[in-house]
């Protein structure tokens, strides 16, 4: 490992994580790297749960830059956490979280940078970091992500640096990692999705350094199967709307796009591929190996983003052709993936998913009934607030037509009405742009609605008019009856099957 690092006098800071592990003392806030599931520290974490072992109350107060599954199951598993912030993605840590044994603070990612530069979560003890390599004078060369590193190395007291001598090389050269000035007028200088404004590694104290470790292990990521067709469904229909919005742009090119992972947004990239669309470009927090394929099949133009998914195929298609990468991806810290300036010059296209919406265009994405946390915010709010064109893509029905995903009022809002702009379910598309909150209401019903829900929901709005009236109609009395009646009986539907 010694010749990743070209620092001399770091060298004798190489130690196993077990004696890493042991510099860490109960309750000390310990902020990890990694962004959406990748770029993490490995080793630290399994190195504390066996320190757990031997001291039964050792638990630590846990920061991330975003989700990151695998650790929060490692670390949740072991019942190490007390406190944790800013989003989860494992049932592990959610399921702590709902059941009161985990302190959980959710916040957006666009607010992160300010909140750990004034230090709203107390000072950080420990930065635990994963790296490709360190350079003559000290600098790290970052993996997967990037995220909220840049913050924690200058804030933390302490650093652990893992060195992953697995992790693609490729990712050298590959970050651009630029830190706005707090408080400062300043403008970011980001004009171009592919321009480069800051430093292609992160400036670090060395003497903040207390620790080297070597990791041998990739993130934890798995590729997306064959998709239902049901989600199918929902990709057909918004390339068919992105054809027709084509129509408006120079070209007939849309414009960047900002996608998220999972079954969804894969199967949005295969269709991509399938598409007559080229040129495309993306301004997200994360990409999946379906867009690393879309590069291989020569329709990207350009890419900023905050992390890589590396399942095996992603790793494969960028120890095949880093040059290739290399010129299309740049990897950026959240100071300027998640800010508000820099997605609103780009002008993009947000594509957003949630757990609920409601007929006027609220949405719900974080909590099961308004009440049980799932993951957490995380960038979805600000991406639909600050994006040129806000789509909510989410499947209309789900349980074999038990649960409705457009309700009368959702549960429990993070993203406001006012900034969705279409809706795609797999019935239709329902476009808001213009139109009033009854208008939204019934687009959003007639184009979107489930087969199960589709006259229900029409009855509940004739009902919320004539009873109440307004701008906004809303049967206060019944606003969560649909959720009280899945609770109760198992659907949302008001007569079940048997009962017709």
């Amino acid at each position: 490992m010694e010749n990743r690092i070209a620092c001399s006098k770091l060298r004798e800071k190489i130690m196993t994580a077990d004696q890493a592990a042991e510099m860490i003392k109960t309750e000390m806030l310990v902020a990890f790297g990694g962004y959406t599931s990748s770029g993490y520290p490995k080793k630290i974490a399994r190195a504390l749960t066996k320190k757990h072992i031997k001291e039964k109350d050792f638990k630590i107060r846990m920061l991330t830059g975003a989700n990151t599954g695998p650790l929060d199951t490692i670390l949740g598993e072991a019942d190490l956490v007390s406190w944790r912030a800013p989003m989860i993605e494992s049932k592990v840590m959610s399921n702590l979280v709902n059941c009161g044994e985990v302190h959980y603070v959710e916040q957006q990612m666009n607010r992160m940078p300010q909140m750990i530069e004034e230090e709203w979560f107390g000072k950080i003890d420990f930065a635990v970091i994963e790296a490709i390599s360190i350079l003559e004078n000290g600098e790290i060369v970052p993996t997967s992500s990037v995220g909220m590193v840049p913050h924690f190395l200058e804030k933390a007291e302490k650093i652990i640096v893992e060195i992953n001598t697995v992790q693609p090389e490729v990712f050298e050269g590959m970050h651009d990692i630029y830190l706005p000035l707090q408080h400062q007028n300043e403008p970011i200088p980001l004009t171009q999705i592919s321009q480069r404004i800051g430093q292609p590694f992160l400036s670090v104290d060395t003497d903040k350094i207390v620790a080297i470790v070597e990791s041998d292990e990739l993130d934890q990521a798995v590729s997306v199967g064959e998709n239902k067709p049901q989600i199918c469904k929902i990709a057909q229909n918004l390339l068919s709307f992105l054809r027709k919005e084509a129509q408006n742009f120079p070209d007939g090119k849309i414009p960047a796009l900002q996608t998220g992972f999972g079954n969804l947004a894969t199967e949005i990239a295969r269709e991509l591929a399938r598409s007559e669309f080229k040129d495309l470009s993306f301004f997200c927090g994360g990409i999946t190996e379906a867009v690393l394929e879309l590069i291989v099949l020569g329709k990207v133009k350009a890419i900023s983003t905050g992390s890589i998914q590396m399942t095996p195929r992603a790793v494969q298609l960028l120890k095949e052709q880093p040059e290739l990468f290399r010129d299309k991806i740049v990897i950026r810290n959240t100071d300027i993936t998640n800010r508000a300036e820099t997605i609103g010059r780009m002008g993009i296209i947000a594509l957003t998913s949630g757990i609920e919406m409601d007929i006027y265009g609220n949405v719900n994405s974080s909590h099961i009934a308004g009440i049980k946390v799932v993951n957490g915010l995380g960038g979805g709010a600000n991406f639909a607030e600050n994006a040129a064109l806000s789509i909510l893509l989410i499947p209309a029905e789900s349980k074999n037509g038990a649960i409705s995903a457009i309700v009368p009022m959702v549960s429990h809002q993070d993203i406001c009405e006012h900034d969705i702009d279409v809706v795609i379910t797999e019935n239709g598309v329902a476009d808001l742009r213009g139109k009033d909150d009854l208008q939204r209401a019934t687009e959003i019903i007639e184009n979107c609605a489930g087969p199960h829900y589709k006259e229900q929901l029409k009855e509940y709005l004739i009902r919320a008019k004539q009873q109440v009236g307004g701008h906004h109609p809303q049967i206060l009395e019944e606003a969560f009856s649909w959720h009280i009646r899945l609770q109760q009986t198992g659907t949302m539907q008001e007569f079940c099957e048997e009962e017709i």
